[in-house]
């Protein structure tokens, strides 16, 4: 049970950044959507949680390094694995970045103080090279925190929006957007028990779609880039808020920052690819947090969703009892 409840604390940190805390990208996919397409949303991100570590179970000998340690991708057919691995890559990124320029904002509009951005990331990318089961504790705190505050914000503003829209490709491109970065860090070099997999599956969807529900009515008390902030300030805690939600940001730079490492790390060593993350990330951050969420999110949400179309085909395939073409790109190497 514990160990269910480390894996949804990392996946569901991993998820939680500018965008989710902030309700700026719950605005941009949900506004005028039924509560029914958010809550499906948050039942298929937390669903997807068991997924990964069940396919995770499958790995084979031939694709696992000395330690036991494996890359995600490895477990596609080979002829998706490059395309995958790449549109991956490059989302991430455009994450990293847009958490970047979310940091940035919150400190520049509730507290008058620029360049936190750029000086929040530097540390993020160096905890990532930190072992995966370090960070989980970490998470579970962060996502502690961040959850408390959306459950005041929700207690005082309890009016629910009372839209009518119905479009449940809403929830889907909202779910690929999400799940391919907390897929990649929860899958695990060891087996994880069928006990496990639900309880990591139950506790994630009940925490993102509990999460998901109330900020979509709290979204409706404010208004702006980041319109949680916006509601707590309306109640006169705007700055409290503006720091849980940069915790939400931080938490999701080191879980991107960690996914970005397991390809680079081994090939160029930490230091070198968490300057390379970071001088990029910073770069692309320049271009503001408004349009990445805007422009990027939605992109992303549609370049993920051949990833999370072949994960759910795979996850299908290991259950009906069928071959999957597992191709390692490269020889098997750990990973951190």
């Amino acid at each position: 049970m514990f160990r269910a409840v480390k894996n949804a604390s990392l996946y569901v940190g991993a998820i939680i950044g500018a965008g989710f805390a902030s309700g700026s990208e719950i605005a941009l996919f949900f506004n005028g959507q039924n509560i029914a397409v958010v809550l499906l949303a948050g039942l298929l991100l937390g669903g997807f949680s068991g997924v990964f570590l069940y396919i995770g179970n499958s790995a084979p000998a031939e694709i696992r390094a000395h330690d036991g340690s494996f890359d995600f991708f490895d477990l596609f057919p080979k002829r998706y694995a490059r395309i995958l691995r790449s549109a991956f890559f490059i989302s991430a990124l455009v994450m990293l970045a847009a958490m970047t320029a979310g940091a940035e904002s919150i400190f520049r509009e509730f507290f008058g103080v620029k360049h936190i951005g750029i000086v929040s990331l530097i540390p993020a990318v160096l905890i990532a090279l930190s072992r995966i089961e370090r960070l989980k504790s970490l998470f579970a705190a962060l996502v502690a925190v961040i959850a408390a505050l959306i459950v005041v914000l929700y207690v005082k503003n309890t009016a629910v929006p009372a839209e009518s829209g119905l479009n449940l490709l809403k929830s889907v491109s909202y779910t690929s957007m999400n799940v391919f970065l907390g897929g990649y860090l929860i899958v695990k070099k060891e087996k994880a028990e069928k006990r496990e997999i639900f309880f990591t599956s139950f506790f994630s969807a009940l925490t993102l779609t509990a999460l998901l529900y109330m900020i979509y009515c709290v979204n409706g008390a404010g208004a702006g880039e980041m319109p949680v902030i916006e509601a707590a300030a309306s109640l006169g805690y705007g700055q409290t808020a503006a720091v849980v939600v940069f915790l939400a940001v931080f938490s999701t730079m080191i879980s991107t920052a960690k996914s970005l490492y397991r390809s680079l790390v081994p090939r160029f060593g930490g230091l070198t690819s968490a300057f390379g993350i970071a001088s990029i990330a910073s770069l692309v951050s320049l271009v503001g947090f408004s349009a990445l969420v805007a422009y990027a999110y939605p992109a992303i949400g549609l370049l993920s969703s051949g990833f999370t179309a072949i994960t759910a085909v795979i996850f299908i395939k290991i259950l009906m009892g069928k071959n999957i073409d597992f191709n390692p790109l490269q020889k098997p190497r750990g990973v951190i």
